[in-house]
């Protein structure tokens, strides 16, 4: 008997939304807390030690970005006129993110701060890739901010001149000074440059900063004899993995499995799901007018890590036709004539 191909569309949808739990706060502060009151033409400074009175590390103890920074000043101007009034806003510094390299250092990165109040404390916002054991630097043009702490256990090197990102300069050491610098540190585990806690909402992926994405997925089957095909959309480029449970009856089931493969936006992933020997089996003894029932998943596994599943069922029909019985017709029993009466002429 010639197999006939049966078709049956199924579509269905899922949407996941990708937002994990945030996790516990994992930023970290170090530098010098100390306030700045002195300034100096064109100086680069770097702190190298503190003295045990400064609570807060003088390298960075992790690894990630540096999201914020600060100084505290109380900066005397003593002569008068209108440079003096200018101070505050052309007196602007900048942070500097330092690799020591022998006796040198080497400029990671930098961040330029806003106009510089002479008396209080300043905050600025950052974006800066820092490695454990990096070290703060603090530059200004024209003049540079400092703590004069005569302490010889702060020990610090200096250095003038340029200081580009990617420049290495040479310096000469001493005690007694302080970098006016506090840094916020906060972890970059995606590696995007982008601090997880304040400025990455999407810290599980390096392609988003904005909340994570909603994912969609949708699936669409095709019946065949010994198959069903499950073609699979995804609104993401993520991993699809694609399975089906039949149920046997009498509490038996049967699992249908295929490879999985990812699956990009705007394209059909295809996926074929054989079906098993039990259920081909228990098809070829159910009617046509019985069937049994696959369920099939398609999950995409989101940057969160959480599934996101579309579940479908189809009904696989039974390739066994039923068998008509010919009805048997009974005869009615003929009658028995009766015999001929004969009737007598009168004359």
């Amino acid at each position: 008997m010639k197999k006939r191909l049966s078709a049956a569309l199924v579509l269905a949808t899922a949407v996941c939304a990708l937002v994990g739990a945030g996790p516990a706060s994992a930023a970290t502060v170090f530098g010098s807390g100390c306030t700045a009151t002195q300034i100096t033409d064109g100086a680069i400074w770097v702190s190298t030690g503190h003295a045990p009175a400064n609570p807060l590390p003088v390298t960075s103890p992790i690894s990630g970005v540096v999201t914020e920074w600060a100084i505290n000043t109380n900066i005397v101007i003593e002569s008068e006129g209108k440079l003096a009034g200018e101070l505050p806003r052309v007196l602007q510094q900048r942070l500097l993110v330092l690799r020591a390299e022998g006796e040198s250092f080497k400029v990671i990165g930098e961040a330029s701060g806003g106009p510089l109040s002479l008396s209080g404390s300043n905050t600025y916002n950052a974006r800066v890739p820092i490695q454990a054991g990096d070290y703060l630097g603090i530059a200004g043009n024209p003049f540079t901010a400092w703590c004069d702490t005569k302490d010889p256990a702060d020990t610090y090197a200096a250095a003038t001149g340029g200081t580009p990102t990617g420049s290495v300069f040479r310096v000469e050491r001493s005690t007694g000074l302080q970098v006016p610098i506090t840094a916020r540190v906060e972890p970059d585990v995606d590696g995007d440059g982008y601090g997880d806690e304040t400025q990455d909402q999407c810290p599980q992926s390096a392609s988003y900063q904005t909340p994570c994405p909603v994912v969609t997925v949708s699936s669409l089957s095709l019946i065949h004899p010994k198959a069903v095909t499950v073609y699979v959309s995804s609104s993401l480029s993520a991993p699809i993995a694609v399975s089906g449970t039949v149920k046997l009856g009498k509490g038996k089931t049967a699992t249908l499995g295929t490879p999985g493969q990812t699956v990009a936006p705007g394209t059909l992933g295809r996926f074929n799901l054989a079906l098993t020997k039990p259920v081909l089996k228990t098809l070829a003894a159910l009617t046509t007018k019985k069937a049994l029932t696959l369920t099939i998943s398609a999950s995409a596994t989101n940057v969160t890590g959480s599934p996101s599943t579309a579940t479908s069922t189809v009904k696989l029909r039974g390739q066994r036709k039923p068998v008509h019985k010919k009805k048997v017709r009974h005869k009615a029993p003929k009658q028995k004539q009766k015999p001929n009466q004969k009737h007598h002429k009168h004359h």
